[in-house]
């Protein structure tokens, strides 16, 4: 393409804009408040339900498992004493107890050691009882009654209390939330559980019971609140450094205020307008498109106030400035967005909602920065006086950073062989280290347990009885009844003691665990009757009596038509490979026990393996697709393949360093390490398309590759310098956070962005050499030098104004 003309019609472009500055200035303030409106109506949801896209196949199958079972959703609260076998502690676990079920807005049904469904045989056949009296015993022998009764069945004991009766399991379980919440303008039900649940635990009454607390909607209200305080903390820090390097770079007060300005504003805008289509945003993935759009915006803002400062310092004219930095940066900006935003939008094949979300909306921030940078801020720079040229620019050749990465070019340029020796070398051990890189979502490997309550719910979990991740198997059968059939309850049963041979397996209930305590209470307690009956009559004649004495336990694991069983499995830790292993087993098991049935299995832990599985392979198709793009835009751009596939060289070290990094050290591939390499990728190729954009304009003025790399490194270089210095200093700032998964971010971005200046200092030009991409070399009677060539062009007319 014609790189000249196409330079000349964005520097008529800046004639208009500053022409019409007044108006533009107006437009676009009239479009921020505008936007900015609908940030009242921003909503956050963190419910890992929203991760998936509405008709996901796994949403499909957790609602239908919600529509006949209710709420997968659970609450535990663990409570940890001397001896749970006290008047007092007895009695504050029933008003705990009363109160979980009485204040908590969707709570269903408590069960606890002062609240269980416990059956003894009577005359008559069986009754359900209470462990624990209405009158609490204050005698040795009454508490020793009750705890002697809570161990005589060892089945029922093992959910309730551990074996040394230090600690107590209390089980909330939850009606199901309304899907048409935010329509009603009612608070978010998940949210609204955990902040409920966290009051309560919370009080000074219950203090001696030492109470911690599980389950998703708690830990969803946690994280939210925990990552809310990390928002701050890291968009503070962010701005903070990114008006030190603004200052130290630009030594102007509009040097920091612009950039500044066009991030706020193209933040405010995107988040504005997502406010205003009421789409809910999760928390922990708010801050990257902000971080994105706050360096982005600097970036560019540096390469347009490094022409402008430039160009200022020779002449003095602020308007001829305006006008020389958009004439040389406006196309190179134009392209390097739409690489970025190409690269960015690449997260929309992977269905995952915050994946998704992410890539958008940093693509929405990139679009609306780069109209703020091409059409506010030259209105901007054009207002005010002109001044006189710096009189030390010319006699010492340049900035102090001019002068150095042209040093640097020339080392660069002497040392081809070695450098691309060098670098095979390093690329070959960072691919080694890239195939060791493994997938985990557990809360443990992506949080850590320096954050507290992630550290709380983990010693719970891995507690006697506590348990935070479990999974459903559901079974469907072809008709009513079928359930109730013996034969179909003892697969159940076979299928049960499979699961409880998986190492992440810490327990099972189901339908099975009531029948055979039934069977055991009618039978005078005799424990080789603890089984499933063979006669089908003797267990319909099982379920009606435990339903005429008030049972209702049952309604959870097996539905009315008696077509439809249930088993939970909770897990006593989460480990992402082991955990997808067993639940293609325990339903690869099912199927083969129940070739005419439908078997599903939902819940938390099937949620998480599924979208690892959609990340893993999501990551591989984002990054080629990303790379695939860039290539093709790369190639129509400059006008040639061989352009397009250089510079895709060192665009892929980013993506090699940051897979090379996490195999080696083990950073796992989770929510947040996903988006990493597509984007840098997209961030990487705008500092290759400057240097090739600049590089080409160069050999067309000088003819020889080294002078026009030397100049390169001049103008070009201090901006892509700056832009990744402060991109990085930005994702720096998730290295203060004390989850694991943002300082991995932080630490990866980091790297991938030095690695894709190094790559673009030492190898795009080697290779711009080597393979001849501008054409052959011709005698060039222009300067060299720094110097020479701010003197020679103060003697030329390089532009009509």
């Amino acid at each position: 393409m014609k790189t000249t003309k196409i330079n000349e019609w964005f520097g008529r472009r800046a004639k208009g804009i500053i022409r019409y500055r007044g108006l533009i200035l107006l437009l676009f303030l009239f479009t921020l408040f505008a936007a900015g409106y609908g940030l009242k109506s921003f909503k956050i949801d963190s419910s890992d339900d929203n991760y998936f896209l509405e008709d996901d196949p796994m949403m499909v199958m957790t609602d239908q498992f919600k529509e006949i079972f209710g709420n997968d959703y659970f609450i535990g609260v663990l409570a940890e004493t001397d001896n749970v076998f006290t008047k007092r502690n007895l009695e504050l676990i029933r008003k705990l107890s009363n109160e979980l079920e009485d204040s908590v807005s969707y709570a269903d049904k408590i069960t606890s050691l002062t609240d269980i469904e416990f059956t003894l045989g009577t005359d008559d056949g069986m009754e359900i009882v209470q462990i624990v009296p209405e009158e609490i015993p204050a005698s040795t022998e009454g508490l020793d009654e009750i705890k002697q009764l809570t161990y005589s069945k060892p089945y029922v004991a093992e959910r309730l209390v551990s074996k040394d009766g230090k600690l107590s399991w209390i089980v909330l379980k939850l009606m199901p939330f309304p899907d048409d919440w935010q329509e009603k303008g009612l608070a978010n039900p998940e949210m609204l559980t955990g902040k409920e649940i966290e009051t309560i635990i919370g009080k000074e009454e219950y203090k001696e019971l030492h109470l911690k607390a599980t389950g998703m909607p708690y830990v969803i209200y946690k994280k939210t609140a925990f990552f809310g305080k990390e928002f701050v903390k890291i968009m503070g820090l962010s701005i903070l450094l990114a008006i030190i390097v603004l200052i130290l770079a630009t030594k102007s007060f509009r040097g920091v205020l612009i950039p500044l300005f066009a991030a706020i504003s193209s933040i405010i805008i995107v988040y504005g307008i997502i406010g205003h289509i009421r789409y809910p945003v999760d928390m922990a993935s708010i801050t990257i498109p902000m971080l994105l759009a706050l360096a982005i915006a600097i970036g560019y803002s540096i390469h347009v106030f490094s022409f402008f400062k430039r160009q200022l310092f020779t002449y003095g004219n602020r308007k001829e400035a305006v006008f020389f930095a958009l004439t040389e940066t406006g196309w190179p900006i134009f392209f390097t967005a739409l690489t970025t935003i190409g690269a960015l939008l690449s997260f929309l094949i992977i269905p995952v909602k915050m994946v998704q979300f992410i890539g958008a909306t940093t693509a929405g921030c990139v679009f609306v920065t780069f109209f703020i940078i091409i059409l506010v801020m030259p209105a901007l720079l054009s207002i005010g006086k002109n001044r006189t040229p710096h009189p030390h620019y010319t006699k010492k050749g340049g900035r102090w950073l001019e002068r150095k990465l042209e040093k640097t070019a020339q080392r660069v340029m002497s040392a081809p062989k070695t450098i691309i020796a060098v670098s095979a070398a390093l690329a070959v051990i960072l691919i080694c280290g890239a195939v060791k890189v493994e997938p985990a979502f557990d809360i443990e490997k992506t949080m850590g347990r320096r954050i507290p309550y992630v550290k709380d719910i983990l010693e719970l979990s891995e507690s006697e009885l506590g348990s935070l991740y479990s999974y459903n198997l559901m079974i469907e059968f072809p008709e009513n009844e079928q359930a109730k059939h013996p034969e179909n309850l003892k697969k159940l049963d076979e299928i049960a003691e499979y699961a409880k041979t998986f190492s992440l397996t810490k327990r099972t209930t189901s339908i099975l665990d009531i029948l055979k305590d039934l069977n055991r209470v009618l039978n005078e307690n005799r424990e080789a009757f603890y089984t499933i009956p063979n006669d089908r009559n003797q267990v319909a004649q099982m379920l009606l009596l435990y339903e005429n004495a008030g049972g209702t336990e049952s309604e959870y694991w097996m539905d009315y038509d008696y077509k439809r069983l249930r088993l939970m499995v909770e897990l006593n830790d989460f480990n992402s490979n082991e955990a997808e292993k067993e639940l293609k087993d325990i339903q690869a098991k099912a199927n083969q026990l129940f070739p005419n049935a439908k078997v599903s299995v939902v819940g938390n832990l099937p949620q998480f393996v599924t979208m690892m599985q959609y990340v893993v392979s999501g990551q591989v198709s984002s990054f080629f697709i990303a790379l695939i793009a860039i290539a093709i835009l790369l190639m129509v751009v400059f006008g040639s393949v061989k352009i397009g596939l250089i510079g895709l060289i060192p665009n892929i070290a980013p993506a090699i360093t940051i897979g090379g990094i996490m195999g080696w050290t083990g950073m796992p591939l989770d929510m947040m390490t996903v988006t990493i390499i597509p984007m840098i990728l997209g961030l990487a190729v705008d500092d290759t398309i400057h240097f090739i954009n600049h590089g080409k304009l160069e050999f067309q003025k000088r003819g020889t590759y080294n002078s026009s790399i030397f100049h390169t490194f001049r103008t070009v270089g201090v901006a892509l310098v700056l832009t990744t210095v402060i991109i990085s200093a930005s994702f720096l700032t998730y290295t203060t956070s004390v989850a694991k998964m943002y300082i991995n971010l932080g630490i990866l971005a980091t790297a991938g962005m030095l690695a894709a200046l190094l790559a673009d200092f030492f190898i795009t030009p080697i290779l711009l050499k080597m393979f001849k991409i501008f054409g052959h070399e011709r005698i060039s009677q222009k300067p060299v030098t720094a110097k020479e060539t701010i003197e020679q062009e103060k003697t030329e007319k390089l532009v009509e104004y």
